[in-house]
């Protein structure tokens, strides 16, 4: 019972103080409990304290759809700024790839507060077909894996990041050197 459900009572004025002074003495009796807790067992406290202060930092360094934006268009400057025969073919298509699903509006991101995910859509945010907006037409969540471009995490893209690893080397120019 809050305040303002005791709002009409005539014992507002008493209440409202009791009722805070009760929230208090169970906050603290809560953390007296804990303490005692931890000092029982050291190494379950330690555990669920290391716990709970990486899904902090993760939750922290998730990266967002415009962080995903910018090193996209970080490395399509990149592979710009290479020779087309020496850029790695698997790298240019998935970039134009992304540049085609980005042309069409098809992106779409999945924020879960310590990962994200970016997935392709079927259509446009702003198409006013049917389809586009009816629930029962949405991706299935057997067949959304097929879905996912990129997994951001602890700050990074990880499929862009991979893809791009070696964007400059094409694994064509060698192999006229591994036949003789």
């Amino acid at each position: 019972m809050t305040c303002q459900h005791i709002a009409g009572d005539r014992n507002h004025n008493i209440r409202c103080p009791n009722y805070w002074k009760n929230l208090c003495i169970d906050y603290k009796e809560v953390a007296v409990e804990t303490v005692e807790s931890a000092r029982q067992k050291p190494v379950k406290a330690l555990l669920i304290c290391s716990g709970l202060a990486f899904i902090a930092y993760c939750a922290h360094s998730n990266p967002d759809e415009q962080n995903f934006r910018d090193k996209f268009l970080f490395h399509t400057n990149e592979m710009i700024l290479v020779g087309e025969p020496i850029r790695n073919p698997q790298a240019v298509s998935h970039l134009k790839f992304l540049e085609t699903c980005y042309n069409k509006g098809v992106i779409r991101t999945l924020g879960l507060g310590i990962i994200n995910f970016m997935w392709i859509s079927d259509y446009d945010k702003s198409s006013g077909l049917y389809q586009a907006h009816c629930e029962y037409l949405e991706p299935k969540f057997l067949t959304f894996h097929k879905r996912i471009v990129d997994i951001g995490f602890l700050g990074q893209w990880w499929i862009l990041q991979r893809t791009m690893k070696d964007f400059d080397i094409n694994p064509s120019e060698f192999e006229n050197l591994q036949n003789t």
